[in-house]
Formats: C-alpha cells, sequence, structure tokens
C-alpha cells in the first residue's frame, strides 16, 4: 500500500468515481470541468494497492485564518468495491502529517463525523455551521482551536 500523489492520467478515473458521489444533476463533462478547478490550488492524492487507486482525497490550500495557514480536504473517496479495508483511514493520517501542527484542515462530512473524530477533528460549534446536510469540522491544536473559535462566521471556508 502506497500513499502518493496522484498522476495526471489517474485524474479521469478519479473523477469518474467521484462523479458517482457527487454528480449533483451535472452532467459528468460539467463535474469534471468543476472539479478540475480545484486542482489549481490543490493536490489529489491517493492509496495505491497493487497499481490500484483504492482511496483517494484533495487537500486544497485555503485563505490563512489569523495568521495561520489553513487547509481543506475533500472529495474524500473509496470506492464501494475496496470500502472497509481501512484505505481512507491511511489516506487521512498520512495527509493530517504532511501539514504542520500549527494549522488549520478543514473538512465538510457528508457522512457519519463520528469516522472523522477518530483523527481528532471536531465539530464546529452551529454559529459556524452553513449546510444543513454537510457538517463542518477541522483539524488543530487546541490554541489553534480558541483563536478560530472568537473568528467570525466568514472565516470560516464555504463549502469546496
Amino acid at each position: 500500500m502506497i500513499f502518493r500523489q496522484a498522476l495526471p492520467q489517474e485524474i479521469n478515473f478519479i473523477f469518474s468515481e467521484g462523479y458517482k458521489e457527487w454528480s449533483k444533476n451535472r452532467t459528468f463533462e460539467q463535474y469534471c470541468i468543476d472539479n478540475a478547478k480545484e486542482d489549481v490550488y490543490g493536490t489529489r492524492y491517493v492509496i495505491d494497492d497493487n497499481n490500484e487507486i483504492v482511496s483517494s482525497l484533495i487537500i486544497l490550500k485555503l485563505k490563512d485564518i489569523v495568521g495561520k495557514r489553513a487547509y481543506g480536504i475533500g472529495s474524500v473517496l473509496t470506492p464501494k468495491i475496496h470500502a472497509g479495508k481501512g484505505y481512507a483511514t491511511e489516506l487521512l493520517k498520512n495527509c493530517i502529517l504532511k501539514e504542520k501542527e500549527d494549522s488549520f484542515i478543514f473538512l465538510f462530512s457528508d457522512i457519519n463525523p463520528e469516522f472523522y473524530k477518530r483523527f481528532n477533528f471536531k465539530i464546529l460549534p452551529l454559529k459556524f455551521q452553513r449546510y444543513e446536510k454537510s457538517v463542518c469540522m477541522v483539524y488543530c491544536n487546541d490554541v489553534s482551536w480558541n483563536e478560530l473559535l472568537n473568528c467570525s462566521i466568514d472565516s470560516i471556508p464555504n463549502y469546496f
């Protein structure tokens, strides 16, 4: 099992798997156009198991918050045939380790947030929640958490 950046020739496969989950009434072509925009400020990572992509996500560079770097983790996906084998867990662990301790890593959970709590992501208070179906969560140290709680909702990224 290898953690690595996605290769350009793998993006179409990653998009086709993502489209199955997040088409949002778009054509596949429009889905690809929308998601390719993220590649300008993000990096896609995968877990490769025997030359097969078994999990993927993107880390996005967001606007700094209270003078600290901020990132977003998006499009966390494990194809159904590989679900439940720990691939997304391995991918998230590796991505979190890539970023420094003194930063914010946001995500919007479309699944049960308990999965992300295992990695010490915290659910933001209700005053920071904008979306009914996606829970905004953040990974950060305790000092940064307290600084974030004193911010306005305008400091919190929109769904990415």
